[in-house]
């Protein structure tokens, strides 16, 4: 990563994988933040306040989305106790056969949750903490652009992979749609997406890391989206207007959409 563009801060959430490595992986992953000129991850969530060259100021947030949905599709997290499990251990191993998981990834889900216990299960609590902080954090800011960031998406109109994390939807999503958020950024999702609801704007950028074909067309809300294609958002915006672009692998540009306001 040594190119002049990317000579920038590096703003950091934590997804799945991340956590796949255990909470030694994740503890290194904040810690580097005391090493690294670019990278900042601080804490599992907080807030940021950027003022760019112009004047125009930016609320960014970036949360633990692991920790909201109380793990993921393969484990069970509590965020209370950090207890954790695999939710079917027979179904991590099928996936892994059929090629759905790689090796390296059966690798980090078996060395690092157990099976869950039926004797002793995992119970998820919410994660009371971070919502709160999440509301205080937006309902303080009085920055032009309020932009959150997590890892798994509220909406997703890809098919064939994770889709809507209904978590989200009932716990965030009522925050970003009261505090007036602008954007929603994720991953997870191995496409390039936009979808608008309720004026809350969800990119999903995640073809950076995998191509994936398969999108749901007719999702209510879907502005734009790239399938099939590496690839990544570009953005630039001033005090009234933020405008985010599609490249793709080739460096074309496959769509643009502005936000203005007055």
């Amino acid at each position: 990563f040594a190119e002049d563009a990317l000579q920038v801060p590096w703003y950091v959430c934590a997804g799945n994988h991340d956590y796949y490595g255990g909470n030694t992986g994740i503890q290194a992953e904040m810690d580097y933040t005391q090493k690294s000129d670019r990278w900042y991850y601080p804490s599992l969530y907080y807030s940021k306040d950027v003022t760019a060259a112009d004047g125009t100021s930016i609320t960014l947030l970036s949360i633990d989305t692991w920790r909201l949905n109380g793990g993921d599709t393969f484990v069970k997290f509590d965020p209370a106790t950090n207890r954790s499990a695999l939710r079917n251990l027979t179904d991590v191993l099928i996936k892994h056969e059929a090629g759905v998981i790689t090796n390296g990834t059966v690798h980090q889900l078996l060395k690092h949750f157990p099976e869950e216990d039926p004797s002793d299960r995992v119970e998820v609590s919410s994660d009371s903490d971070q919502l709160q902080f999440i509301e205080k954090a937006l309902s303080k800011s009085t920055a032009d652009w309020k932009i959150v960031m997590g890892h798994f998406p509220v909406h997703s109109a890809s098919r064939f992979e994770h889709g809507d994390t209904p978590s989200l939807v009932k716990s965030l999503e009522p925050l970003l749609e009261k505090y007036n958020v602008d954007m929603y950024f994720n991953g997870h999702d191995h496409i390039l997406q936009h979808i608008v609801k309720n004026s809350v704007s969800y990119f999903g950028s995640g073809a950076g890391a995998r191509e994936h074909n398969g999108v749901n067309k007719g999702y209510k809300g879907l502005k734009g989206y790239m399938e099939g294609k590496y690839g990544f958002m570009a953005h630039k915006g001033n005090k009234t207007s933020l405008e985010t672009t599609f490249v793709n692998e080739d460096g074309s540009k496959t769509y643009t959409y502005t936000i203005n306001k007055e």
